[in-house]
């Protein structure tokens, strides 16, 4: 904006200056010819007719020519400095207004630049502070994928005999739990071979006796009551994850043991 107002007043400077000229010019113009006119006669008779020119009328004429041209030359002179004053004003005015401008267009692509400078800091400073905080959250989930569960308190989980039924009949549980057989006064709890983990122990408790057992392998168990199975007495623990639900899905079995399989199914597919 400071650019363009110092060009245009440039321009009406320099429009003035040059009217002034024209103007003075004219004036001057004028002047010469109203002072070199020669006077004017009116028609006479004869009578009143000039006498014929004498030599000394002639040199005074001659005189009279010769300061007319000095008249001319001076108007010209006269002209033609003032011409060059203004154009020098003219000149003057049209470099300060450059100078002026040329020192606005500096100042302003310095501001710029500083400004371009303030962002890109910015931009740079905020980069480093998203980077910073993006690898505190992946530390942080790294080290809760890093838990193992056998960093966790291990937890018991009670089974209690209620008539012919235990109770829950499917119980998840994490590598590491115990579980405990409560109410056992006419029960046992013993696994079925071929539907615990591969590799897993298997196990059978004491008759009437309450039963603790820990889990460390992950993987669907069933297991039954010995004496009551026939009528359908058993459970299921799920431990971890179902590793083993594909040899369960494929297992073949019958009656109770085909009811507490389908039980087991139910609860893992749905983990």
């Amino acid at each position: 904006m400071r650019t363009s107002k110092a060009i245009i007043s440039a321009i009406i400077i320099a429009a003035i200056a040059i009217f002034v000229v024209a103007a003075v010019s004219t004036f001057i113009s004028g002047s010469s010819d109203h002072y070199d006119r020669p006077g004017v006669t009116s028609e006479t008779d004869p009578q009143n007719a000039p006498e014929p020119i004498g030599s000394e009328q002639t040199e005074a004429l001659a005189m009279t020519d010769d300061t007319s041209a000095i008249k001319e030359q001076e108007q010209a002179a006269l002209e033609e400095t003032m011409v060059e004053e203004v154009v020098d004003e003219t000149s003057d005015i049209v470099d300060l207004a450059t100078e002026e401008a040329s020192e606005a267009s500096a100042a302003i692509a310095e501001k710029t630049s500083e400004v371009i400078a303030q962002a890109e800091d910015a931009a740079a400073t905020g980069r480093e502070e998203a980077e910073t905080l993006l690898e505190q959250a992946s530390q942080a989930a790294e080290q809760v994928v890093n838990v193992k569960p056998s960093d966790a308190e291990p937890k018991t989980h009670t089974i209690a005999a209620q008539g012919l039924i235990y109770a829950p009949l499917v119980v998840q549980i994490a590598p590491g739990d115990k579980v405990t057989w409560t109410n056992m006064s006419t029960h046992d709890t013993q696994s079925i071979e071929g539907l615990i983990p591969e590799g897993a122990e298997m196990w059978h408790s004491p008759m009437s006796e309450n039963f603790q057992r820990t889990f460390t392998e992950e993987g669907i168990y069933i297991y039954k009551c010995t004496p009551h199975f026939g009528a359908g007495m058993g459970g299921a623990i799920i431990v971890g994850q179902p590793v083993n639900l594909e040899q369960i899905q494929n297992a073949e079995v019958n009656g109770a043991a085909k009811r507490l399989v389908k039980k087991a199914l139910q609860v893992a597919e749905s983990m």
